[in-house]
């Protein structure tokens, strides 16, 4: 039996899950298969003769315009990823194969659908860098985030900010784990919300909690945003019928006085709050090099 070869592959490019895609040399679909329309949104009919570049994600054009020219000097792209604007306004991953035919002067492409794959990395590498109750960065994130402010060029002025709660072993003591981790999720918000974004708040674990201050400006801008971390964590936190009060003990490391490595400053700022927390807890108090270094001596 004879196969129609034309109709054949017409079906075959059917039932196909990766969209084909022809290009002509001036950027203009000139044939894109059926499932151009489950990956795209769109039927073909409403793409041929338009210009490519108009369904690129626009962040991703500059990228999608290089790889373009590279593919047109006659080098394969077998994994080139960017991002389109599906016709719902859904911004979606693609994989493209893709290849220049000299010889009818298009780009070939097949294109593929990795958005659930790229959702599901971006979920796992979320989950592998932020503290799970809280959904703060963790100790890993944040001191990762730490060395890299540290190695920034213009980096001039950061503080350091390590926050233990106070007497949060009573709450746990008396009301139960359950609401103590719903107390530390409102801890968190609030923590949040005393910062700006360029800050992070991140949880080292327990009840202890270190902020960020990139490029703070100075050693008394961190104390004013310590001292509206203390006022609105002395604030009531109600939980439930519960109306729970607590306060914190914040020490204050700013670099570069106070330390110019990640290590340093952290243990400074430790030490600080303990000073805060020996003070009666419910204030802040910076690193003293002087205390610090007479309290070694009657060691």
């Amino acid at each position: 039996m004879k196969v129609n070869h034309p109709d054949f592959l017409s079906d075959v490019m059917d039932l196909m899950l990766d969209a084909v895609c022809v290009v002509d040399r001036g950027g203009h679909f000139v044939f894109v298969s059926a499932a151009f329309e489950r990956i795209f949104g769109y039927a073909p009919h409403e793409v041929i003769g338009t210009p490519m570049l108009d369904l690129v994600y626009p962040e991703d054009r500059t990228v999608t315009l290089q790889t373009v020219d590279v593919i047109m000097a006659g080098e394969l792209k077998p994994r080139f990823e960017n991002r389109w604007v599906r016709k719902d306004g859904r911004v979606i991953h693609v994989m493209w194969s893709a290849r220049w035919s000299e010889e009818h002067q298009v780009r070939i492409a097949v294109a593929r659908d990795i958005t659930e794959r790229k959702q599901m990395e971006e979920r796992l590498q979320h989950m592998a860098g932020h503290d799970p109750l809280t959904d703060l960065p963790n100790r890993a994130l944040t001191m990762d985030r730490l060395q890299s402010a540290l190695t920034r060029r213009d980096q001039t002025h950061l503080s350091v900010l390590f926050i233990d709660i106070d007497k949060f072993k009573h709450v746990n003591d008396s009301f139960g784990h359950p609401i103590g981790d719903q107390l530390l999720q409102k801890i968190a918000e609030r923590l949040r919300n005393s910062v700006r974004e360029s800050d992070t708040v991140g949880r080292l674990g327990g009840d202890e909690f270190l902020i960020l201050l990139n490029s703070v400006g100075s050693a008394e801008r961190a104390a004013l945003v310590a001292e509206k971390i203390r006022a609105a964590l002395d604030q009531t936190f109600t939980i439930g019928a519960r109306h729970l009060h607590i306060t914190p003990s914040i020490g204050i490391a700013h670099f570069p006085q106070h330390g110019s490595d990640e290590e340093l400053l952290i243990q400074r700022a430790d030490e600080a709050m303990y000073r805060a927390k020996s003070a009666g807890g419910n204030r802040y108090e910076f690193f003293d090099a002087l205390e610090s270094s007479d309290e070694s001596s009657n060691l």
